[in-house]
Protein backbone atom coordinates (compact mmCIF):
# COMPACT_ATOMS: atom_id res chain seq x y z
CA UNK A 1 0.00 0.00 0.00
CA UNK A 2 2.91 2.12 0.76
CA UNK A 3 4.40 1.78 -3.01
CA UNK A 4 0.63 2.55 -4.31
CA UNK A 5 0.29 5.57 -2.33
CA UNK A 6 4.17 6.01 -3.03
CA UNK A 7 3.09 5.93 -6.73
CA UNK A 8 -0.05 8.39 -6.79
CA UNK A 9 0.89 11.20 -4.96
CA UNK A 10 4.48 11.62 -6.89
CA UNK A 11 2.30 12.88 -9.71
CA UNK A 12 0.30 15.00 -7.10
CA UNK A 13 3.64 16.75 -5.67
CA UNK A 14 5.49 16.72 -9.23
CA UNK A 15 2.59 18.88 -10.49
CA UNK A 16 2.49 20.99 -6.89
CA UNK A 17 5.81 21.91 -7.55
CA UNK A 18 5.44 22.53 -10.89
CA UNK A 19 2.57 25.00 -10.28
CA UNK A 20 4.39 26.65 -7.60
CA UNK A 21 7.33 27.00 -9.77
CA UNK A 22 5.14 28.52 -12.42
CA UNK A 23 3.26 31.10 -9.71
CA UNK A 24 6.84 31.94 -9.04
CA UNK A 25 7.67 33.09 -12.02
CA UNK A 26 4.44 34.68 -12.95
CA UNK A 27 4.93 36.55 -9.76
CA UNK A 28 8.94 37.54 -11.21
CA UNK A 29 7.70 38.42 -14.32
CA UNK A 30 5.34 40.81 -12.86
CA UNK A 31 7.30 41.95 -10.78
CA UNK A 32 9.96 42.95 -13.70
CA UNK A 33 7.55 44.70 -15.52
CA UNK A 34 6.31 46.63 -12.46
CA UNK A 35 10.05 47.69 -12.20
CA UNK A 36 10.13 48.58 -16.18
CA UNK A 37 6.65 50.58 -15.86
CA UNK A 38 8.31 52.20 -12.81
CA UNK A 39 11.38 52.86 -14.26
CA UNK A 40 9.53 54.67 -17.62
CA UNK A 41 6.91 56.54 -15.86
CA UNK A 42 10.27 58.35 -14.03
CA UNK A 43 12.05 58.64 -17.15
CA UNK A 44 9.05 60.17 -18.56
CA UNK A 45 8.23 62.68 -16.08
CA UNK A 46 11.88 63.64 -15.82
CA UNK A 47 11.89 63.92 -19.72
CA UNK A 48 8.50 66.17 -19.02
CA UNK A 49 9.91 68.61 -16.58
CA UNK A 50 13.33 68.83 -18.46
CA UNK A 51 11.31 70.31 -21.52
CA UNK A 52 9.06 72.86 -19.67
CA UNK A 53 12.06 74.03 -16.95
CA UNK A 54 14.00 74.98 -20.39
CA UNK A 55 10.50 76.60 -22.12
CA UNK A 56 10.57 78.32 -18.87
CA UNK A 57 14.15 79.25 -19.01
CA UNK A 58 13.72 80.41 -22.58
CA UNK A 59 10.42 82.69 -21.97
CA UNK A 60 12.38 83.97 -18.76
CA UNK A 61 15.40 85.13 -21.35
CA UNK A 62 12.59 86.61 -23.85
CA UNK A 63 11.57 88.53 -21.10
CA UNK A 64 14.91 89.73 -19.56
CA UNK A 65 15.64 90.86 -23.65
CA UNK A 66 12.41 92.72 -23.87
CA UNK A 67 12.69 94.24 -20.61
CA UNK A 68 16.47 95.39 -21.01
CA UNK A 69 14.80 97.01 -24.29
CA UNK A 70 12.17 98.95 -23.16
CA UNK A 71 14.86 100.22 -20.39
CA UNK A 72 16.92 101.06 -23.44
CA UNK A 73 14.18 102.58 -25.05
CA UNK A 74 13.22 104.83 -22.19
CA UNK A 75 16.55 105.83 -21.30
CA UNK A 76 17.27 107.12 -25.11
CA UNK A 77 13.47 108.74 -24.83
CA UNK A 78 14.97 110.40 -21.64
CA UNK A 79 18.12 111.59 -23.04
CA UNK A 80 16.38 113.10 -26.09
CA UNK A 81 13.47 114.89 -23.77
CA UNK A 82 16.59 116.56 -21.73
CA UNK A 83 18.58 117.54 -24.72
CA UNK A 84 15.45 119.41 -25.76
CA UNK A 85 14.15 120.66 -22.74
CA UNK A 86 17.72 121.63 -22.16
CA UNK A 87 17.74 123.70 -25.57
CA UNK A 88 14.65 125.37 -24.75
CA UNK A 89 15.54 126.53 -21.30
CA UNK A 90 18.84 128.10 -23.62
CA UNK A 91 16.26 129.54 -26.26
CA UNK A 92 14.30 130.91 -23.35
CA UNK A 93 17.70 132.42 -21.87
CA UNK A 94 18.95 133.90 -25.07
CA UNK A 95 15.33 135.42 -25.63
CA UNK A 96 15.21 137.38 -22.36
CA UNK A 97 18.70 138.43 -22.94
CA UNK A 98 17.64 139.93 -26.21
CA UNK A 99 14.56 141.38 -24.48
CA UNK A 100 16.41 142.66 -21.63
CA UNK A 101 19.05 144.60 -24.03
CA UNK A 102 15.78 145.82 -26.49
CA UNK A 103 14.75 150.18 -25.25
CA UNK A 104 12.14 151.01 -23.69
CA UNK A 105 12.11 148.16 -21.57
CA UNK A 106 8.97 149.63 -18.91
CA UNK A 107 7.13 150.65 -21.87
CA UNK A 108 3.66 148.81 -22.19
CA UNK A 109 3.26 146.67 -25.42
CA UNK A 110 4.98 145.54 -28.18
CA UNK A 111 7.30 147.27 -30.27
CA UNK A 112 8.73 145.96 -33.58
CA UNK A 113 12.23 144.28 -32.13
CA UNK A 114 9.94 142.23 -29.42
CA UNK A 115 7.62 141.22 -31.87
CA UNK A 116 10.46 140.14 -33.90
CA UNK A 117 11.67 138.03 -30.57
CA UNK A 118 8.85 136.33 -30.47
CA UNK A 119 8.40 135.51 -34.39
CA UNK A 120 11.56 132.98 -33.87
Amino acid sequence: MTAWLSKAVTPLIVISLMLLAAAFLGWLALHTVDGMVDDARLSAIAERDAHWKGEIAEANTKAALAEAAQANSALRIQAEATAKIRAAEEKLTELEKENAALPDGAACGLDHGRVRLLAR
